[in-house]
Order: structure tokens, then C-alpha cells, then sequence
């Protein structure tokens, strides 16, 4: 199998810190690199030590001086440790490249697999690495590929939510998606869902094609209309929104395309409308739905030409412009009923981004719900916390008004709950009640309920029963017993 990194024989003098009790009897040892990659080395050491023992390393390079790092034991062997590198940074790295790549001159095999290359190849026809050392780029290329590599083999080890929450790290936390805002409460959560609209933003912004933005109201489709703004080459220009069912019909057209003096009664001055303002970034028509027919047509001529007619003007101006559109209706039966053209659609809905309601987003209820308690009580310099009768209402409740009524509920909760615990009362939410007339007695409640939890724990944990035992508190057996006697 071939290696991920580059591997040479080096000897590189090194100063091995052991520490063999504790701090208190800390040892040096003074011996050398017999081969050196980017993440590890091989001592000539035959230490008294355990595998996974961590050693200090003290190592001087030719021209660049000296480097003191932390390297990890993976294993013993009879001539020496295989070690991993814990900390090296950036510029240690570069330069630690430099001084591998000045022993590679002799070596005629491939430093990944081994493979003889007396012909100098410059792509290994076994492993299928990159064998150009000293291209100026090479380093930071190849790091970039086995990243990947790296990546998956970890992944294997993870579970359904390990993944989930890898990706909305890298999402949220690394490529900033929601986090250039001051509002971002409708990308908190971790569900499917949500991470499959964070992949849909990232495919999508880079291009210029248009995007169609749906989804119920209260979902965020303006904060995803500026994530896709903001992670695109046009992030510097201006990002122009319009709700075009806030604006009456009469003055929508000339505020979307701009009209010039006396074109109509009351247009004393020349107006910029908003598709000219935003030349160069993106328009964000909101509610895209409720356009009037001729609006919709003179919208359909701007996407093929990108020319802006004002009213009363007899030439037109191109401008280079992004449209983004967004609605909470359902377009094609609008074009069934003659309310929408269907041209204009299709030239809209080349990119659909499809935002999911919070009742289908599982998990992400609560979670919504606690960041919203946190920030709230932050702000009102209190101490709250949900009961766990309000948990169970928050997760059995559809929540019609999606993120919006989440923000609202838990505002008027944090400020009308007298105790530091909130009862569904304080959310305005009721706890299901247990139908009483289809449970006649103790031992059928204790039925209903066990199974119920039982059911939700397999589905927490997609059928992990190690997983399920720990959340539910009991043995792994008791688990596959309490699966026989329900039939699940």
C-alpha cells in the first residue's frame, strides 16, 4: 500500500526528551532520523517506553536551525520507533520539505510505493503520485489531495452524526457559510437537510447562473440568497433585495428597472432603478410569485439580453447582474392556473435550492430552540433553562411559522417565565395528551411509553445498539431483549 506522504532516508541528528515517570524522570537521548517524512520519522531509539508514548524531539536543519516538536510512538520495532509528528507548524513543515527533497537526488524508486523509477517518470504508473519534487507548487497540491485521502480512511470510523457534524464544522466554521451575517439563526442545526442546502450553496455560488430559492415563510430564504452572494466573485458589489409583494404593482416596475423625468404623473426626477444599482453584484427578488404578467415579461427580456429599459426612455443600458429569486409558492401550479409563465420559470429555476421547514429538520428543533433561549437569556442578563416537559412540546410541536415562531415563542418565554425553568405554558405550546380511553391501565402506559423511547433511540442512533444502550441508560442485552418483546 502506498504511503500518503513522501518517505526518505535522512541522517538527521536528533534529541529524543523521554519522560519516564511523570515529569520525574525525564531522560534525553541523543541519536538520529533513519528515514523522515512530512508526518513522522523513524528514531534509531530503543526505548524502555509503551506504543503511543509522547516524546519530545529536538532536531537542527542544514541552513534553517533548530526545531523542537512533539512526535507520538506509534510502534516499536528491533532497530528503533516509528514516530508521528504532533505540532508542526506551517513553516517548520516547508522547511522540513526543503531538507527532504535534497535527499531524494539519489533515490531512483518511487518514495511513496517503492517502485523502481530509473525513467524519471513524473507520475508513478503504480500509485498514481505526483513525482515532480521540485515544482513550486508541488507541496501544497499534494497535501491538498492526500487531505482527502487522509479524510476518508478517518471516516470510517465515524458514525451518521460524526459525519453530520464534520460537515457543518467545515461548513459553518471553516467556509464561514451564515457566519458574515448578523442574522444566521435559520443555519443553526445539524441535520441532513440543512447540511444539504450548505452543500447546494457551495456548489452554487462560484457560477453566475440564476438560483431559485423555495420554501415555506420563515425559512431564510434571503439569508441563503446572501450566503450564495457572499461566497461568490461578486461578494464586493452590492447585494440588492426587493420584496416584490410588499410594493404595490404601479410603482414595482419602476422601482425594480428605474424611470427617467415626466415619464409618468409624479416622476419629477430621474430614478436608478434597483436592477441598475446592482450592477456588477446580485438582486434578490423575494416572493418572485406575486409578479404581474407584463412585469414578468419585461422580467423575462432583461434575463436574455441584460439590458435595463426605465420608463419613458427609448434606449436601454446592459448591466451585469445576478438574479436570485425566492418564493413560498408553488410555481408550476401557478403556470397551471395561467398566474406564471412558464418561460420565465425555466429560466429562473436552472438552480433550485429547496429550504426545508423546521418540522422536518428532526433534531434541529431543540437545537434551534436552545440557541435562541442562550442568546435571549444572555441578553437579558438571566439564567433560563428548558424543562423537560417543554423539550418533549418543542420536538412534538410542527411549528408552522418555522425559524421565525421558534425566535418568538422563546423571546416572550424568556420574558414572561417568572422561574429560571420554562414550562410549555411559558412557549405556548401544550404537551400532547395521552389518550386515556386506549390506555386502560399502569402496565399499558409503561407499554406505549417504553416502546415509543425505544423506537426513538434506534432512530437517534441509527440502530447502533452500543449507542442505544448508553442514551437509554441500560445493557446492550436489555436492548435485544426489549426489541424482541416489541417487534421492532
Amino acid at each position: 500500500m502506498a504511503r500518503l506522504d513522501v518517505r526518505c532516508k535522512v541522517d538527521l541528528p536528533v534529541n529524543v526528551i523521554l519522560d519516564n515517570n511523570g515529569g520525574k524522570g525525564i531522560t534525553e537521548a541523543n541519536t538520529k532520523f533513519s528515514s523522515l517524512s512530512l508526518s513522522g520519522g523513524f528514531i534509531d531509539l530503543k526505548p524502555t517506553l509503551g506504543d503511543n508514548k509522547v516524546v519530545g524531539l529536538r532536531y537542527n536543519l542544514p541552513r534553517h536551525g533548530e526545531f523542537e516538536i512533539l512526535g507520538e510512538i506509534l510502534r516499536s520495532e528491533n532497530d528503533g520507533v516509528a514516530t508521528r509528528f504532533y505540532n508542526l507548524n506551517r513553516d517548520a513543515k516547508l522547511k522540513l520539505w526543503d531538507y527532504i527533497k535534497e535527499n531524494l537526488n539519489d533515490d531512483i524508486s518511487c518514495p511513496y510505493c517503492a517502485k523502481e523509477n530509473s525513467q524519471k517518470l513524473r507520475k508513478c504508473d503504480r500509485c498514481g503520485w505526483n513525482l515532480n519534487f521540485y515544482s513550486q507548487d508541488y507541496i501544497i497540491e499534494h497535501e491538498k489531495e492526500s487531505f482527502v485521502n487522509r479524510l476518508g480512511d478517518k471516516s470510517k470510523l465515524f458514525s451518521l452524526e460524526d459525519m453530520y457534524k464534520v460537515l457543518n464544522y467545515v461548513d459553518v466554521e471553516v467556509l464561514k457559510i451564515g457566519k458574515n451575517f448578523d442574522i444566521n439563526e435559520e443555519f443553526v442545526g445539524s441535520s441532513k437537510s440543512i447540511l444539504n442546502v450548505f452543500s447546494m450553496i457551495r456548489k452554487v455560488a462560484p457560477t453566475d447562473i440564476p438560483v431559485l430559492i423555495t420554501g415555506e415563510s420563515g425559512t431564510g430564504k434571503e439569508l441563503t440568497a446572501m450566503a450564495v452572494h457572499e461566497r461568490s466573485q461578486r461578494k464586493n458589489k452590492p447585494f440588492v433585495p426587493i420584496n416584490c409583494a410588499a410594493i404595490p404593482e404601479n410603482l414595482l416596475e419602476a422601482e425594480l428597472f428605474g424611470h427617467e423625468k415626466g415619464a409618468f404623473t409624479g416622476a419629477y426626477t430621474n430614478k436608478v432603478g434597483k436592477f441598475e444599482y446592482a450592477d456588477g453584484g446580485t438582486i434578490f427578488l423575494d416572493e418572485i410569485g406575486e409578479l404581474s404578467q407584463s412585469l414578468q415579461s419585461k422580467l423575462l427580456r432583461f434575463l436574455e439580453d441584460k439590458i435595463v429599459e426605465k420608463i419613458g426612455s427609448n434606449s436601454g443600458k446592459k448591466v451585469d447582474v445576478r438574479l436570485i429569486a425566492a418564493t413560498n409558492a408553488d410555481l408550476k401550479l401557478s403556470i397551471s392556473k395561467g398566474l406564471f409563465r412558464k418561460d420565465l420559470f425555466y429560466r429562473l429555476d436552472v438552480f433550485n435550492v429547496a429550504l426545508p421547514p423546521v418540522r422536518d429538520r428532526g433534531e434541529d428543533k431543540i437545537i434551534l430552540a436552545r440557541y435562541f433561549l442562550n442568546k435571549f437569556s444572555k441578553e437579558m442578563n438571566v439564567s433560563k433553562t428548558f424543562s423537560i416537559e417543554s423539550v418533549n412540546a418543542v420536538k412534538s410541536y410542527d411549528w408552522p411559522g418555522n425559524v421565525r415562531e421558534v425566535i418568538n415563542k422563546v423571546r416572550r418565554a424568556v420574558v414572561i417565565s417568572m422561574e429560571s425553568i420554562i414550562m410549555p405554558s411559558d412557549l405556548d405550546l401544550d404537551v400532547p395528551a395521552m389518550d386515556m380511553e386506549s390506555v386502560t391501565s399502569l402496565k399499558e402506559i409503561r407499554y406505549s411509553i417504553e416502546k415509543q423511547k425505544l423506537i426513538e433511540a434506534l432512530k437517534h442512533c441509527n440502530n447502533n445498539i452500543s449507542k442505544v444502550a448508553r442514551v437509554l441508560g441500560i445493557s446492550r442485552p436489555s436492548v435485544y431483549s426489549l426489541r424482541k418483546k416489541y417487534n421492532i
